[in-house]
């Protein structure tokens, strides 16, 4: 099914990795296509390495971009994630943000997100895949929603068509977003189409997941 699914994947243009690690658990497979106007925007800024932690991710999403002549300070970052991040990790990760080019200090310690090609991604696709276990992938693939633009439950052709034939029963997730994806040896078919939903995604996780994709890249380019 792995196979499969991957291939279906790929043939849309996507970058594929299995056994992707998420806060809440690991993901059959996730796929991304790059958007190649960003891409190019980034690498002419130099910004060529990931943003590596969560943490790092919702530091820069705080961070106000230099276009919009706003700014920070890192005392008003500190106040903004205390008490679940502490203040040492706050300056740390904050300083490697400027190390990396993605955040300008001015001399009155100023901060501003230096940006422009976000999102990085034209689409993030998740994929559970189950033998039977239709519920347990159903969950999962609701838990994907956090950070997938469009998520799916992958099931043998027979299972699927059964699940499509008795949609009902399954609404509450349908009508969240989830998709169900026939998997065949030689093929996928999308059953019931997956929706991109903002009610469940957390920007950071996202973001942070893209970067994952980020960071394949760059080592082999």
């Amino acid at each position: 099914m792995a196979v499969s699914a991957a291939g279906w994947m790929k043939s849309s243009g996507m970058a594929v990795k299995s056994e992707f690690v998420t806060p809440w658990g690991i993901c059959d497979l996730v796929g991304l296509s790059f958007n190649l106007g960003n891409v190019a925007h980034r690498l002419q800024l130099k910004q060529t390495r990931g943003v590596s932690t969560i943490t790092s991710a919702v530091l820069l999403l705080h961070i106000p971009d230099v276009e919009t002549k706003k700014s920070t300070t890192l005392d008003k970052l500190v106040r903004q994630c205390l008490p679940s991040i502490p203040e040492e990790v706050v300056c740390k990760e904050t300083n490697r943000l400027i190390a990396d080019r993605f955040v300008l200090c001015s001399s009155r310690g100023r901060l501003q997100k230096v940006n422009g090609w976000m999102p990085l991604q034209d689409r993030l696709v998740a994929i559970e895949l189950k033998l039977s276990r239709i519920d347990e992938g159903m969950r999962q693939a609701m838990n994907n929603l956090g950070f997938a633009e469009e998520s799916y439950v992958g099931l043998p052709t027979e299972v699927a068509r059964r699940v499509a034939s008795h949609a009902s029963r399954w609404s509450d997730f349908f009508d969240a977003g989830v998709g169900l994806l026939s998997v065949a040896r030689h093929g996928c078919k999308v059953l019931v189409p997956a929706r991109q939903t903002k009610n469940w995604t957390d920007t950071a996780i996202q973001f942070y997941c893209v970067e994952k994709f980020w960071r394949t890249r760059i080592r082999g380019s």
